[in-house]
């Protein structure tokens, strides 16, 4: 069999995975991620979603694991740094060992950001952190950075909507402006300028 052929049926096993996993069927997830894994090693982002299968199972360790291969073998995969980062976050363990675990976290999410400044993910739990740790200043800085991507969300979402209005696409142009209303509530955003949008769309 070629190394295509193989890449093929991998990516086949990682979609049907993908599926079970949104079915939340997690057992028949976790064997067709692996089996994707098997016939393509470098398929590395079947293997991160066994992690984050366990990380669900709470079986911390093996997530850790999981996510320490993939970045032993990637260092700047996105998706395993910041799964590392959560499992150390939320991992049980007594004061010292948290704290340990903290200060791995926060360089891992500083990594992150490095890598990607559009991660807010990242950006809201290394804020948690700073805040956690008396580190305000930071903390603060995070915060504001994560609003600013979540307003030009917003906006994105807002020049979309307008969009599909004008190719008469009005259910989608609804949609959209409901879900930039949505972000903005949550993010504490005026929200005047999408009501009016949103009126518009609704003519």
């Amino acid at each position: 069999m070629t190394a295509c052929s193989d890449r093929g049926k991998a990516m086949q096993l990682y979609l049907k995975g993908k599926d079970a996993y949104m079915k939340n069927d997690l057992q028949q997830a976790e064997a067709l991620f692996k089996k994707a894994v098997k016939e393509d090693k470098s398929l590395l982002n079947a293997k991160l979603m066994v992690a984050k299968i366990n990380y669900y199972r709470k079986d911390f360790e093996k997530t850790l694991s999981i996510a320490g291969e993939i970045i032993d073998k990637e260092p700047n995969h996105i998706g395993a740094l910041f799964w590392k980062a959560r499992t150390l976050v939320i991992k049980p363990g007594d004061a010292a060992a948290s704290k340990k675990n903290e200060t791995e976290a926060m360089l891992y999410l500083q990594k992150i950001i490095e890598l990607d400044s559009h991660h807010l993910e990242a950006r809201n739990l290394l804020a948690l952190l700073y805040e956690k740790n008396k580190m305000f200043k930071e903390a603060l800085y995070e915060y504001h950075a994560a609003l600013a991507e979540e307003e030009s969300l917003i906006n994105s979402r807002a020049n979309l909507s307008i969009l599909y209005y004008r190719l008469g696409l009005k259910d989608k142009a609804q949609a959209e402006i409901e879900r930039a209303i949505s972000i903005a509530e949550i993010a504490g955003v005026n929200s005047k300028n999408l009501i009016s949008i949103k009126k518009e769309v609704q003519q």
